[in-house]
């Protein structure tokens, strides 16, 4: 049915995929359930009052000393704030109260700055002038924290795939298929990879991080037509997906609307990278003739990204076939709901190419999405997880599964990060486990990557091979060892002696016991040493890591 044309004729139209399956009548039917389990969205307009409202809840949180949740309400009021309002200025300086005491002093500096350029009252100016100082003598004293929060590569940058380190390479097995090899020897704790991922839509923390890249903690500025969007600087905020978005809401639960906005924003993406919709069409068709599983020769562009995000693996199994109509169906027509797309693909042989493409888009993210899911830290929904965003990165599908793993995988202001769990050598093949499996059973383990992945696992865990009884024995006498396994998380952030402490037991054990195979004694180092390799980072980790 996908990629089928009514005959073989060489200008024939690609099937009418709606009416393979039951006609428009059918699909409004079943996505009619699916939009009745919410509100439709409206537009998020821009109103004073609201941003007065939530200036006076961050007012209320930072009294009470909780810097995140007042950050955030500030950054709602910035949003929302009518253009030129005085309430843009005021929240500004406010942030920059709240950055002042998080030790972001780069950013309180900057804040401030956009405060007086927003029209800060003059009477207020002394007020906003003495935080100045006292941000400058903090940063003379060596207090800054802002770049604890940036995460880059530890080595240098692999040549033909720059977001790998060069101590890594992609090989071809001895089966056939890829993976990741060290080329070198890498000690523990190292960042391997930092990938920019390919696609990403913010479902939750809109408040939080850049509408485009997902930078967060940082200096955010509003869209000046929207109430939803924040950007991190003049190049996000001019970005032209937002120009399509600006406004748009598909529903009021936040997990279905970022799912369907999610799958349109992988068509705007597309679309922005070819002049016309032939272009688009002659490109995708190309690429889908060709080799899916040869090595792409390079990274370095959003064409060579795209060509690899089509070649993707896809297994149908993960969706029923009337769920991906129903999907379609949404997506389609949220696409065509906006003038420049309707544009785009003006003519009936286009429209046919666009559901076809949408289609085959929505199997890709289904099977190579990662959910991206956070405890939320403060507020009333604390202590809840949340699905924050489903990001799609190209590098992950080189590093193989396996339950006893060797690296681990994190998502950080829109980038994809791996890093090093166990010391490395020379030869070996880099792991990651798709989902947090560091001490559960085989049978569980098995069960849920069945159910969400449909993979069966054969590493070595899995097989059967394991620590001796000696070597367990062994751990249990170790010190280091005895102390870890005390280690109540979460620790303190702010205890940097002691996260450092419990940091560099860990480092010893799983180097002293480097080569041997895995155990639930290991893992549980493993568990606690992820955490605290997180603990200064603005890292969120992922249900697949």
């Amino acid at each position: 049915m996908l990629w089928q044309k009514e005959s073989n004729k060489a200008n024939a139209l690609y099937a009418d995929l709606f009416a393979l399956s039951g006609g428009e009548a059918r699909l409004k039917l079943m996505t009619r359930n699916l939009r009745a389990q919410t509100k439709p969205g409206q537009k998020p307009i821009k109103n004073d009052s609201i941003s007065l409202q939530k200036r006076k809840e961050g007012n209320e949180h930072f009294g009470q000393s909780r810097w995140v949740d007042a950050l955030e309400l500030y950054n709602e009021s910035i949003c929302h704030a009518q253009p030129g309002s005085k309430n843009i200025s005021l929240a500004y300086a406010n942030r920059a109260a709240c950055f002042l005491k998080m030790k972001r002093l780069d950013e309180c500096l900057r804040d401030i700055e956009l405060a007086k350029e927003a029209g800060y009252p003059a009477e207020l100016m002394p007020k906003l002038d003495q935080r100045k100082i006292d941000c400058l003598k903090e940063i003379k004293e060596g207090r800054s924290r802002s770049e604890h929060f940036r995460t880059k590569l530890d080595f240098e940058p692999n040549e033909k795939f720059p977001c790998m380190a060069n101590v890594v390479d992609i090989e071809r097995d001895a089966d056939g298929d890829y993976s990741v090899v060290a080329k070198a020897d890498i000690d523990i704790g190292q960042t391997i990879v930092v990938e920019k991922v390919f696609l990403v839509y913010l479902f939750e923390l809109k408040a939080q991080k850049c509408n485009i890249c997902l930078k967060g903690y940082t200096n955010l500025i509003p869209c000046e037509k929207c109430a939803i969007a924040m950007f991190c600087s003049d190049k996000c905020r001019h970005n032209p997906l937002h120009d399509y978005e600006c406004g748009l809401v598909y529903s009021t639960n936040s997990q279905l609307n970022g799912s369907l906005m999610n799958d349109v924003r992988g068509i705007l993406l597309a679309i922005n990278m070819f002049s016309t919709a032939d272009e688009l069409e002659e490109f995708v068709e190309e690429t889908i003739k060709s080799n899916p599983t040869c090595l792409p020769d390079s990274l370095s562009n959003q064409k060579s990204q795209y060509e690899a995000f089509l070649k993707l693996p896809i297994n149908e199994s993960m969706i029923s076939p009337d769920q991906m109509m129903c999907l379609t169906y949404e997506v389609y027509n949220q696409l065509l709901n906006m003038p420049k797309v309707d544009a785009f693909f003006r003519t009936k042989k286009l429209r046919r190419f666009l559901m076809h493409l949408v289609f085959y888009h929505i199997q890709i993210l289904e099977n190579n999405s990662v959910q991206g899911s956070v405890k939320l830290l403060s507020g009333m929904n604390q202590g809840r997880l949340v699905t924050c965003y489903n990001p799609t990165g190209l590098i992950e599908k080189y590093f193989r599964h396996s339950c006893a793993p060797n690296v681990v995988t994190a998502e950080g202001d829109g980038n994809h990060i791996f890093m090093t769990i166990r010391p490395i050598k020379k030869g070996d093949r880099l792991t990651f486990s798709c989902f947090m499996f560091l001490v559960e059973s085989k049978d569980k383990r098995q069960k849920i990557l069945w159910e969400r992945r449909k993979m069966i696992c054969s590493c070595t865990r899995c097989k059967g091979v394991a620590a001796t009884s000696e070597e367990r024995r062994q751990f249990l006498f170790d010190p280091d060892f005895q102390s870890i396994v005390l280690t109540k998380l979460p620790l303190d952030h702010s205890n940097t002696e002691q996260i450092q402490k419990v940091t560099d037991k860990c480092v010893n054990f799983l180097k002293k016991y480097d080569r041997t195979e895995w155990c639930d004694e290991i893992g549980a180092v493993v568990h606690i040493y992820i955490h605290l390799l997180l603990s200064n980072k603005p890292l969120t980790l992922p249900l697949s890591a």
